[in-house]
């Protein structure tokens, strides 16, 4: 018996006969969006100290096909290097972000390296002036931050969710993610890897990448959440005021605000990608 051919080829030997222009063509629409994750970690030595910022997502796989598609793909990817890099580090580390299709996700430190249970404090008021604001101000168009329940949320996580924000003047959209498992005693983001060290390399949850996708549609648990974190950030930016940038129109200065969009995190397999939405 003979067996049968398969239902998709696993190769296509005459890509490089393609003309220049088409394989350009394919390069680009390889670059699918996806959630870099920065994780921070407070120093030990306590909250004077200058924490470091982990990448645990994968590199793009457009740059490590072949030397053509990985010199396109270093025109489209920023190289980012995270910022607390010393002189005396044997790597560099740094992590690759698509300004018009990756997503920036700073999820709430766990437990497990923040035990204090500061969250989102000093190192989320300063990422856009101190810690990385070449790449906040001029890459950054998506940012997710996590939902923070009331029972664990210290006094200063709205305004520092707020700052990060507001220091993206770029900034499409605003992502929120409610299913963050954040409760009493347990963390955001409780078992990603620490990733670093070249092309942002390192493990996220055992090789499994951060996705998001729409929560179910008239969730009345998701509902509540969203009128809860507006009324929070109404009272730390004011009544009436956006978090977007300022920007010139007929009758003078006008805010525009950025609505927070609910998002659900879920982790899958380096290289298979969701197409569904949760229910």
């Amino acid at each position: 018996m003979t067996s049968s051919p398969p239902l998709f080829p696993s190769s296509f030997t005459l890509f490089p006969h393609l003309p220049p222009e088409i394989r350009l063509q394919i390069y680009h629409h390889a670059c699918h969006p996806r959630v870099t994750t920065l994780t921070y970690h407070p120093s030990p030595r306590g909250p004077d100290d200058a924490g470091t910022f982990h990448c645990p997502t994968h590199p793009p796989t457009l740059l490590h096909i072949s030397r053509e598609s990985r010199a396109e793909g270093l025109r489209l990817y920023v190289k980012c290097h995270l910022p607390d890099q010393t002189t005396d580090e044997e790597e560099e580390r740094y992590f690759y972000h698509h300004p018009h299709h990756d997503t920036l996700y700073l999820p709430r430190p766990p437990l497990s390296t923040d035990p204090q249970g500061l969250g989102y404090a000093a190192w989320a008021r300063e990422f856009a002036t101190a810690r990385m604001p070449r790449f906040a101000r001029s890459v950054v168009r998506r940012l997710a931050v996590d939902y923070v329940p009331g029972e664990v949320r210290r006094p200063w996580e709205v305004f520092g969710k707020v700052c990060l924000i507001r220091g993206c003047p770029l900034l499409e959209e605003a992502y929120l993610v409610v299913n963050t498992g954040l409760g009493a005693g347990s963390g955001a983001g409780a078992g990603a890897g620490g990733g670093g060290g070249r092309d942002g390399d390192g493990d996220a949850s055992e090789g499994r990448e951060v996705e998001f996708v729409d929560p179910g549609a008239g969730d009345e648990v998701i509902v509540g959440i969203m009128e809860r974190v507006r009324e929070s950030f109404r009272v730390e930016v004011g009544e009436g005021m956006g978090l977007g940038k300022d920007v010139e129109d007929e009758g003078g200065v006008d805010q525009v605000g950025l609505e927070l969009i609910p998002k659900a995190k879920v982790l899958s397999a380096w290289g298979c990608r969701h197409v569904a939405c949760a229910s």
